[in-house]
């Protein structure tokens, strides 16, 4: 059974170093999916404003079927 968890992490100098202690033994290895948190000084406003919603459906669903298709497999083993 794959546990999944969210947890907090900084990155510094090419290293994400999480907020608390994982449990994890040293030299495991874990899958990561990295979520930028909100940053509006990020944000490309005018671009914003000129997307179209079709543009939006399009880029959503770009390599959305091949990652289901990698967490089945992982939940399957």
């Amino acid at each position: 059974m794959m546990v999944v968890r969210l947890v907090e992490a900084q990155y510094e100098d090419g290293v994400l170093r999480p907020v608390e202690r994982l449990g994890l033994r040293s030299g495991e290895r874990v899958n990561l999916m990295v979520i930028r948190r909100p940053d509006p000084r990020r944000w490309d406003l005018t671009r914003l404003a000129n997307t179209s919603n079709q543009e939006d459906l399009s880029l959503s669903e770009q390599g959305l079927a091949e990652w289901v298709k990698s967490l089945d497999a992982a939940e399957k083993s």
